[in-house]
């Protein structure tokens, strides 16, 4: 039996299979759709040609130069260190001359004071003197030796490691989940269970409570500061003002420097039940820990001024909805949005000026009141991965919105972030580990 055209205004039996779309059509509806996929290919030819030209005439000279402005950025920095650790030694060093002379000046005087007494008293005998030619011996020893040597001074060559410096490969670096099969390097964390990391390329910050801990890219501790406040939902990097922003569901929202030794609460922003922070170069983002919740936006450049709340309906599209992670990149911010009624969850990625959605993606999981979200963590190229703690799954989500890859992951895991463009580190319970992708 013959079938009809798959056009459903058409009555006429089909005589072909497409199978570029597995449909089959009559002879004047297949014409069409050839040709409606042929006329498809002129303007890919024209973006491809414009694209074309667009490389040809790239300068590569104008972004080696705007590259080099970063080596120079940091040959400037590391010249600074150097001379900051040069003046130190020398304040160093001449603290050490004076105090060696000064001990020696006063032994000396000491010792004289000795021979005049003896002297004068008439009471030397020989250990006497041959005490005290010891004691001259040794200070006219040193007394030349600093006049020819001064002190002693140890230094180090400065080794410069090939990997201070990283220049991007031409290779993806794109992460594939089916390559994590054991992390280079993990570290233990404490076992409160609370999902605090965050990476600013250089140093991993980990919420290790009640301590923040500062980690380099061998994950060797550098740093350790006490958290004497409640605890830490989320954190995030702010490259324009080198600092991490760590939220509080009611201390309120604290700036920390790079290096962990000044923190300062910022007193702009009013202190609310804050449940999750990202930064794009101008604008801080916070959303609020409650259904229906809301967005705030604050101005990194003007003392985090406030510019705006976006509310229900424009932050989620229910009552009853709330916004477990949010996560900038690329003048975008990917929100996960969930249900609590029904366990549906859902990756919305939204313009960050206009807050238009781009797209939307849903996927299943199991709701559980208490700390545990699921968390979302920006890719290379403009993808996402995402962090599905009840299942203890992983979902590598592409730049358009579709489900790529998912795998399980033991011990359960809480978090994860990209740590420089070949690094993905994972934090679980238990530990934080480690990946190269």
């Amino acid at each position: 039996m013959s079938l009809l055209c798959a056009i459903e205004t058409c009555k006429r039996k089909s005589r072909a299979l497409c199978h570029c779309c597995n449909k089959n059509l009559c002879p004047d509806h297949l014409r069409v759709h050839v040709d409606l996929i042929n006329s498809q290919m002129n303007p890919l030819a024209d973006e491809i040609n414009t694209l074309d030209n667009q490389l040809s005439l790239l300068n590569v000279d104008e972004f080696i130069d705007k590259c080099r402005q970063k080596l120079n950025k940091w040959r400037h920095e590391c010249h600074a260190t150097v001379d900051r650790f040069y003046e130190e030694k020398c304040q160093e060093l001449q603290q050490r001359c004076i105090e060696k002379v000064g001990e020696k000046r006063k032994t000396s005087h000491q010792l004289k004071l000795k021979i005049n007494e003896l002297i004068r008293e008439q009471e030397a005998t020989h250990d006497d003197i041959c005490s005290l030619k010891a004691t001259i011996n040794d200070i006219k020893r040193d007394a030349n030796q600093y006049e020819e040597n001064g002190i002693v001074v140890d230094v180090d060559p400065l080794i410069i490691k090939q990997n201070l410096v990283s220049i991007e490969q031409w290779t993806s670096n794109e992460l594939d989940l089916s390559t994590l099969s054991s992390p280079y390097r993990t570290i233990a964390c404490s076992k409160d269970n609370w999902p605090g990391m965050i990476s600013n390329n250089h140093f991993l910050l980990v919420d290790q409570y009640p301590k923040l801990c500062l980690y380099d890219k061998q994950l060797t501790l550098l740093k350790e500061y006490p958290w004497d406040y409640d605890k830490i939902p989320d954190m995030c990097w702010s490259s324009t003002l080198n600092s991490f922003v760590i939220i509080t569901n009611k201390s309120g929202v604290f700036l920390m420097n790079e290096n962990l030794t000044s923190l300062e609460c910022i007193q702009t922003i009013e202190k609310k039940r804050w449940l999750s922070c990202t930064c794009s170069d101008s604008t801080l983002f916070l959303t609020t820990n409650e259904t229906s919740s809301n967005i705030f936006q604050f101005n990194l450049l003007l003392s985090f001024h406030f510019m705006k709340q976006w509310k229900f309906p424009q932050s989620c599209n229910s009552d009853e909805q709330l916004i477990n992670n949010i996560a900038y990149n690329n003048e975008t911010l990917a929100l996960i949005i969930e249900n609590i009624t029904n366990d549906k969850k859902h990756i919305e990625l939204r313009s960050s000026s206009t807050f238009d959605q781009l797209w939307s993606t849903t996927f299943n999981t199991s709701y559980r009141l208490g700390h545990w979200m699921n968390r979302i963590c920006a890719l290379n190229y403009h993808e996402w991965l995402v962090i599905d703690h009840k299942n203890s799954h992983l979902l590598h989500v592409s730049k358009d919105g579709q489900v790529k890859a998912k795998r399980s992951y033991e011990p359960t895991v809480n978090n994860a972030v990209l740590f420089g463009p070949n690094i993905l580190a994972i934090k679980t319970a238990d530990s934080a580990n480690c990946y190269r992708i």
